[in-house]
């Protein structure tokens, strides 16, 4: 064998060696594994984040403004029902901090600021709790010699984890039951907000985009989630100009009635495209007969946040 040749084996040896020791340490295969396995304690904080939901509410008080439009409901029968319906409707909603609730008159000057008797408001949420520092993971063993330092070193830690994640847990929990004693006091309040509004008929005239551009309006304003509830029987009289833009918004028309029945399902028809064309969800309508606070809310919460 030349020098050369044994000097490439003595080498191809060595890095053989090298690689051996190499994997006994941390390498792979068998031989990689320097210590009985450890399992740690998480400490990952648990966080879920909640779109926060905007509901616009618009009811008609121009409803009876023309005599020839549905005699069957007499005023002030759609805004009080409408008023009814939806405070009932209020705590059967899956309210979150963070949701906030708005509601305006359609009349014949609906983007009137007067036509707003509940101005919008927010479920308050809770300060987010100043947490503990979590324990650090010991370090990884270097050799066998440190097996049972790091044995010791996981118990200590997965001790200290054990405190800091109820200590965490406690802390959100408190938290938590801010938030919904914050929603407890914003329903009360909003519902005798709703209680309280008194409708004034309007002979002039129905301006339904006008509304819908007040509801675009608070819709912009506020992120998240946009869902709109409209009482009426959707009659515009005035032709407001105006083309609200109601990107992804979900329309429920609600007490949704004309006494002509053909009538009512060319309006439905009509109002299917109009939404469509201002970017809004396809809307659900509910007959007056359909429209309870129950229907109402089981609509308001049927789609996912």
């Amino acid at each position: 064998m030349t020098n050369s040749a044994r000097r490439g084996l003595a080498l191809a040896l060595a890095t053989a060696f090298v690689l051996a020791a190499c994997g006994a340490i941390g390498g792979s295969g068998p031989s990689a594994t320097l210590c009985p396995p450890a399992t740690l304690e998480s400490v990952t904080v648990d966080t879920k984040a909640v779109v926060p939901v905007t509901y616009a509410v618009l009811i008609d008080r121009a409803y009876t403004g023309d005599a020839k439009r549905s005699p069957s409901y007499p005023w002030p029968q759609l805004p009080r029902t409408a008023l009814e319906t939806v405070a009932a409707a209020l705590p059967k909603l899956d309210l979150h901090p963070g949701d906030a609730v708005m509601g305006a008159w359609i009349s014949h000057n609906s983007n009137n600021t007067s036509e707003i008797f509940l101005p919008i408001s927010q479920v308050t949420r809770a300060p987010m709790p100043e947490l503990p520092a979590a324990p650090t993971a010991p370090k990884l063993p270097l050799n066998k010699l440190e097996c049972n330092e790091y044995a010791a070193s996981v118990r200590t830690f997965n001790e200290a984890a054990t405190v800091w994640r109820a200590k965490v847990i406690e802390l959100q929990q408190r938290a938590n039951d801010e938030d919904q004693r914050n929603v407890a006091s914003f329903i009360t309040s909003t519902w005798a907000a709703i209680r309280a509004a008194a409708p004034s008929q309007d002979p002039v005239g129905t301006d339904i985009f006008g509304g819908l551009a007040v509801a675009s309006g608070v819709f912009t304003a506020n992120p998240g989630t946009h869902k709109l509830v409209v009482f009426s029987d959707m009659t515009d009289t005035i032709g407001n100009p105006v083309r609200p833009d109601l990107a992804q918004s979900e329309v429920l028309v609600a007490l949704y009635h004309r006494d002509d029945a053909s009538d009512q399902g060319k309006g439905q028809k009509d109002w299917e495209a109009t939404f469509k064309a201002l970017g809004a969800r396809a809307p659900v309508f509910l007959p007056w007969a359909a429209t309870t606070a129950d229907k109402l809310a089981e609509q308001l919460k049927g789609s996912a946040r």
